[in-house]
This record gives structure tokens, sequence and C-alpha cells, in this order.
């Protein structure tokens, strides 16, 4: 045991730690990996301190350079530098973003059996090696990664998604179905469109025509006062609050028609003659996030020769989330699935069906006569409507 101490002693002092010009070194999934099993401490004098860790590499041997994880506490990084030993190896570890060589919890690794260590260490120090095409590979990885982190892959990936044909399948089917379901669902949106676009001409004329019966009729409106109850019982004061909430919000609902009719008015004046309405919109559906959008422009023209158009806007309801990921998000949800102990228990993601038109709504906020202009009583000219 002294005759060990003494070496790995040796090698403590000798060693040197360094990132700069040390390889960084990622992991070929599509070869055979080699996970090695080591043990790593700081204090030489008492191998019982020794901690077991787990390096992955394509090679029979660790290799000189930067080796990066990635663990449930975050991404970190170890530098190995070789000794006159081939069986002890000098470790860097740099953690949370650190980079510098100062900054380095520095150990010395055990990397292969020297005769006379300590059992509990040395039944850690073997080397398995995980075939390609092992059936079980996520499943083997997996119990690795649990206890030392994600090797890398490349510079920031960390997933264990191989380049099957079998998952790269079953990814593109997925993309390609969210493709077609995006297409179907603006031929939906488009033919819904259509029969809100055709209906806003006889809509806009009832409005104006509504506008020129009602004008007036509100402004000599009257509302009768609330009496107060005799006695004020628990009924009675309910009774009273509720009768004073109607009239209060009956009040703020005529307002808000005579502003309609006075923005209506400020325009057009109130003596213009309607003449015609038409649709003339010919804009096309765009996505704003996940909803399709198109405008729906109608124009009033009066016997004056004036003519005041106004934008609608068409909206649908919004389209789940996951339809718009790209293919390189696929992967990575997919992947997760498969190599995540827990989320591996879900479900994996099939392609979506073909939507029908139940799955989406389409709409626009003109039902209503006396509301019809709220939507542009407070937009600026040139913005959502034309006057000329």
């Amino acid at each position: 045991m002294k005759r060990i101490i003494a070496v790995l002693s040796l090698f403590a002092s000798s060693a040197t730690y360094a990132v700069e010009g040390y390889e960084d070194i990622y992991i070929d999934r599509e070869q055979d990996i080699i996970i090695h099993g080591i043990a790593c401490g700081t204090d030489v004098n008492s191998l019982s301190s020794f901690k077991p860790s787990y390096v992955f590499t394509n090679t029979d041997t660790i290799s000189k350079g930067t080796y990066y994880y990635n663990s449930p506490y975050g991404n970190y990084s170890l530098t190995f530098n070789t000794t006159e030993n081939s069986a002890v190896m000098a470790r860097g570890l740099l953690k949370n973003g650190q980079t510098t060589k100062e900054q380095m919890d520095k150990n010395i690794c055990i990397v292969s059996n020297i005769v006379g260590l300590p059992g509990a260490i040395s039944k850690n120090l073997n080397k398995l090696t995980l075939k390609a095409n092992d059936p079980n590979w996520d499943k083997v990885m997996t119990q690795y990664t649990f206890v030392s982190g994600k090797p890398a892959y490349g510079e920031g990936v960390f997933q264990d998604n191989r380049t099957t044909a079998e998952i790269d399948k079953a990814d593109k089917a997925i993309f390609d179905a969210n493709q077609v379901y995006l297409k179907e669902i603006e031929s939906i949106f488009s033919e819904k469109y259509k029969r809100i676009a055709l209906t806003l001409p006889n809509k806009l004329e009832a409005a104006i025509k509504y506008a020129y019966e009602t004008d007036g009729f509100l402004a000599e409106k009257t509302y009768p006062t609330i009496e107060e109850p005799a006695v004020w019982t628990p009924t009675a004061k309910e009774r009273y609050n509720d009768l004073s909430r109607q009239r209060t919000q009956t009040i703020a609902w005529d307002k808000v028609i005579q502003e309609n009719f006075d923005w209506f008015f400020s325009l057009v004046g109130k003596h213009s003659e309607l003449e015609t309405t038409q649709l003339i919109s010919e804009t096309k559906p765009q996505w704003n996030g996940h909803a399709l959008e198109q405008v729906a422009t109608v124009q009033a023209t009066f016997k004056d020769g004036k003519s005041l158009e106004l934008d609608f806007l068409v909206t649908s309801s919004k389209v789940d989330s996951e339809i718009f990921d790209t293919i390189e998000i696929i992967k990575q949800k997919s992947n997760l699935v498969r190599n995540n102990p827990i989320a591996s228990a879900k479900t994996p993601r099939s392609p979506v069906k073909l939507p029908t038109a139940e799955d989406i709504d389409v709409y626009t906020p003109t039902e209503k006569e006396v509301i019809f202009f709220s939507l542009f009583r407070n937009k600026s000219l040139g913005d959502t409507y034309r006057y000329k």
C-alpha cells in the first residue's frame, strides 16, 4: 500500500493541469463506445476517499484532452493529462462556466488496475464496450449517464439520439404529417374566411341603416332611478344592488352605441346617402404566432362620390404549438422520451391526423350591428379604415 501511495504522490506532484492547447474530445454515437470505470481523489494518503467515475470514449484508452458532460446539476468538463504511469492520469474539473486552469478542481485518477489497490477501488476499474448496434444501447447508456452525466457528442450536443434509419424515419413522419396538417388548416381557414367575408358587405349596409334609424333616440333616453328599500334586509339589499348594476350597464352600453354613431357621422356626415357596399379584399392569410389571420376590406360608396373602406381582421383559433416544431425540435423531443428515465414512460409521439373543420374556429367581431363600428373608433385614419 505504501508503494502505491508513493507512486500516486509522485504523479500528483509532477502532473500539470491546463486547458489551453488541449483537444476537445467528442463521442461518435455511430461507433462502439468504451465506458471506462475510474476512481479519482485528491488525498493519495486516503485511497478510501477516492470516488468512482466514468469516462466515455471511442478508443481503448482515455486520451489527453477535454471531455464535456451534461448532468442534472449543470454542464461541466474534465480535462485529462497523462503521467509517466499509464494507470494514472491527472484530471481537472471545471463547472458552472469556469474556463481557466486556476479554477480547476484537481484530482489524481486511477484509470486501470494497480497491484495492491483496495478491492473497493479495483472493482470499478474496468471497461465496458457498448456496440453501436446493441439493441439495449439506450438502456446501457442511461445506466451509466445517470451517475456521470451525458457525454458530449458535439459542441453543446448531449442527446443520445443515434442516426438510425428507424429513428430518423419516425421523426420525419411526424414532421411531414405536421406540414400536411398546416396546409389542410390553411385550406379550411380559407373556406371559412370566404364565407365570413361575403357577409360583411350586407352587415356594413345593415349597420349604416341602423345608425341612421337609431341616432338621436339614445340622446333623449332617460333612465329611471332606483329607489332604496324602506328596510335593508339582505334580500332587499341584493335586489337593490342588482337593479343598480343593470342600470349602470344599460347606460354604459347605450354610451357605446352613441359613440359608434358619433364616430360614423363625424366621417361621412348625417346627410350622406349610401349607394353600394362591396368586398374589395385581395389579401392572403398569414400565420401570426399559432393562429391564422387575414384582412377583409369592405367598401361603402355614397352618392356624393365619397367612400369608406373598413378593414376587418378575420382570425382563427390557435393551432397546437407542437405542429410548428422543426425537425430539429422533433428530434430533441423524441430523444428526450427515448433516453430520459422519467419521460421514457410516456407514449412516443405519433404523426398527427388530418384536421377537420371542427378543429379550428374562424371569426371576426362583427356580429352585432350596434357595435359594428367599435373596431375602428379608437384607430387612426389609414390604420384600419380610410375615408376619401
